[in-house]
């Protein structure tokens, strides 16, 4: 049963609802709200705020902003529209949970006309709204005005002037109670924000106390202080607040129209009228209750004024017998509750396991039955197949005696050449795969790496190929080529062990963090792979001259990590 707000008299019809009353109608609104009306409402909203989200990251971010901006402006805006249509479709159906009723459809002709509205009035709202915001005085009744137009302009006869006449009417009704209502959404948002910006920028220290997970923003505390941040937190609480704030303009417009056409007193008739047709069941039910009870009550009241007749001279001499006397005060104690628990359970069976266990239970006896008949049916064609006495109307005359056949020579001829046909595939499959395997290997390219080059990955070449490059750079002189292939090779061996995970946008410091993680407690591996770090980072990125002492430090480095990571 939903319930509908309660009528006002005409004297507070002029004055409106209070803005506490409207906030707290708007909540019970939105409890009442299906979850598909709110489904209409994030199916319009996520799209436009995922999209805003990736157009501010590639604008501010990308050295391609100025290719990118005419085809992702245009995506963003039709997917604003799109939005806005969503809302509106989404507060008016707010308003007819209000209402009651929706005399007209929500057809392929309704959806087009809200749409066309929604696009018209949207497109002026990023002029007029910053506008009424800088002169400040009539924002109040402009943003009222813009929550009007996304509620009253979503019908199949609506017209721009219908529709801009109607919401100026509505935005114009009891202002006092609109700006305040606007202050308290102000301070909700603010301290929504608040809480939401310090809770994500808590979630990386939580990360690393309870999970030892070391992120960016742990080495540098500052790094969620950014204009990315603070906007997707400013996401975050327009999908929160929004929908009950569209239902607070709701319930403006529902109080509004009520003036005119008695909307709530019509709501509050329905209501009456659905609690007695729902109340109606219950009282007969009740009725039907009443008389069963009397009905049955009658022949026990009976029975009772029958059992207080004097008993017979037997009866009372079997009533009163000792025997009988011992086995009711026997039966009368047990029955008490300090002796009753000692008594055996009563084995009885109960099977109310739930709709989902009966519906396994079922499903296993309809395997086990099909089980049943397949076997069944196996087991009568093998005794008719290796039968002796098959029996055969030999009066019947056909072309050919079935009974002659030799059925069960032709079984075994069909399952010898089954089974040969799939020892054979087997066969062929293993050899060909073995003779691919060579010849892809015999024929495959030593593929050649670039030392110099920046995009040079530890995965080009596996550890052995790095070791050998290693040597023949230092046979012929070319240590600090010779010092990347050795660092390269102790990334290929932490890979391979799958200790750390190669990404062309990780830092040599990012793989020392990750490979601290995955080998907790064995910090001689740790320190091996530092030392390599810096004795590369100091001759690659930094002016230290390569020496034989640095080239054999790092081989032995390198062993040591490998030994580690390989046990």
């Amino acid at each position: 049963m939903s319930s509908s707000p309660k009528p006002f008299s005409t004297e507070g019809s002029l004055k409106g609802p209070s803005a506490t009353e409207v906030l707290d109608e708007a909540v019970s609104l939105l409890r009442q709200a299906p979850l598909s009306l709110f489904s209409i409402y994030y199916l319009g909203a996520l799209p436009f705020c995922m999209a805003l989200i990736y157009f501010y990251f590639d604008m501010t971010q990308s050295a391609d902003a100025e290719l990118h901006l005419p085809g992702e402006a245009l995506l963003l805006t039709g997917l604003y529209f799109w939005m806005k249509t969503c809302q509106a479709v989404f507060a008016r159906k707010l308003l007819i949970l209000l209402e009651g009723e929706d005399v007209e459809p929500w057809n392929i002709q309704r959806w087009v006309n809200t749409a066309l509205l929604q696009i018209i009035y949207g497109g002026s709202f990023f002029i007029v709204y910053p506008l009424a915001l800088i002169i400040t005085i009539p924002f109040g009744w402009v943003s009222a005005f813009y929550h009007n137009i996304s509620i009253v302009a979503t019908s199949s006869k609506s017209t721009l002037r219908s529709s801009l006449t109607e919401a100026m009417e509505l935005s114009r009704l009891w202002p006092k109670q609109n700006h305040l209502i606007m202050g308290i959404l102000l301070a909700a948002l603010f301290f929504l924000f608040v809480n939401l910006a310090v809770f994500f920028s808590m979630i990386p220290s939580m990360l690393n106390m309870f999970f030892g997970i070391m992120t960016i923003f742990d080495e540098n505390g500052s790094a969620w202080n950014n204009s990315s941040f603070y906007l997707d937190v400013l996401i975050f609480c327009f999908l929160i607040l929004n929908p009950f704030n569209k239902a607070v303009y709701a319930l403006r417009c529902f109080y509004g129209r009520a003036r005119l056409n008695g909307a709530d007193l019509k709501a509050e008739l329905r209501r009456q009228h659905l609690m007695r047709s729902e109340q109606a069941p219950a009282r007969v039910l009740a009725i039907l209750v009443f008389l069963l009870i009397t009905t049955f009550a009658t022949p026990v009241l009976a029975n009772s004024a029958a059992q207080t007749t004097p008993p017979t001279v037997s009866q009372g001499l079997a009533v009163h017998s000792p025997a009988a006397n011992l086995d009711q005060a026997i039966q009368k104690t047990l029955q008490k509750d300090e002796f009753a628990w000692r008594l055996p359970r009563q084995q009885m069976e109960v099977r109310d396991d739930g709709i989902i266990l009966r519906a396994i239970r079922n499903f296993l006896k309809f395997i086990g039955h099909a089980f049943d008949k397949l076997f069944e049916s196996l087991a009568k064609f093998l005794e008719w197949l290796f039968s002796s006495n098959r029996k055969h109307d030999s009066s019947n005359s056909t072309w050919m005696n079935f009974g002659e056949i030799p059925w069960r020579l032709l079984f075994f001829i069909l399952l010898i050449v089954v089974v040969g046909c799939l020892i054979l595939i087997l066969v062929r499959h293993f050899r060909h795969r073995g003779v691919r395997s060579t010849a892809v290997l015999a024929t495959a390219p030593v593929k050649t790496v670039d030392l110099e080059a920046d995009n040079v990955r530890a995965d080009d070449l596996p550890e052995d190929s790095w070791l050998s490059m290693a040597h023949q750079l230092i046979e012929r002189g070319e240590l600090r080529l010779a010092l990347r292939a050795l660092y390269l090779a102790t990334l290929s061996v932490l890979a391979q062990s799958q200790l750390v995970r190669l990404g062309a946008a990780k830092s040599n410091r990012d793989y020392l963090l990750e490979l601290t993680r995955r080998v907790r407690g064995n910090a001689v591996a740790v320190q091996f792979f530092r030392e390599n770090i810096n004795l590369f980072e100091a001759s690659w990125y930094g002016t230290h001259a390569v020496t034989s002492v640095i080239i054999e430090t790092m081989l032995a480095n390198h062993q040591q990590v490998r030994n580690h990571a390989t046990t």
